[in-house]
């Protein structure tokens, strides 16, 4: 015979069984989303959307975003795990996403893209000893990676707030 807990007595004896099914119903309630992600071989299954990583570059990933019921591709080349992430939740519970998380998405790309450019010309500056476009790509490279870091803290902020993190309820 199966002996039972202590804590297994104590939610018998205070009759906390209906009680905690109840809570677990009010919390199941309050979350944004119903599928909870799976890690598998390449990338993250949350319902049936894939979250696949791609080497972008020797140092950064982009994402995929692939219905593995259909076999197709929803999206490719997301930068932020967060926006896929994001993403990948909406799709799986049958909603449509939000337009603006991908937009900015693909701002924080661009904003990248700009960056690797404004580091090539601030070298080619240095190394030609042209003080005055060093100047000039500097203020551009920190402009450019201050915009990068605003736009991401946009979709932290947004990836928080869906998610519930750092909530105080």
């Amino acid at each position: 015979m199966h002996k039972k807990t202590e804590l297994e007595r104590q939610i018998k004896a205070y009759n906390l069984q209906s009680k905690l099914a109840y809570l677990a119903k009010k919390d199941e309630e309050r979350r944004p989303f119903r599928h909870l992600p799976k890690q598998f071989s390449k990338g993250i299954l949350i319902g049936n959307i894939a979250i696949v990583p791609k080497k972008m570059d020797s140092t950064r990933f982009v994402y995929i975003i692939a219905d593995m019921v259909d076999a197709r591709i929803i999206h490719k080349d997301i930068c932020l795990k967060q926006t896929a992430i994001l993403l990948a939740h909406y799709l799986a519970d049958g909603r449509n996403p939000p337009e603006e998380i991908r937009k900015m998405d693909d701002h924080f790309a661009s904003k990248i893209f700009e960056i690797k450019n404004f580091k090539r010309f601030l070298r080619m500056a240095q190394q030609d000893g042209d003080d005055s476009n060093e100047f000039i790509y500097e203020n551009k490279l920190r402009e450019t990676n201050r915009l990068a870091d605003t736009i991401k803290h946009r979709i932290q902020s947004h990836f928080d707030s869906t998610f519930r993190i750092n909530s105080t309820k």
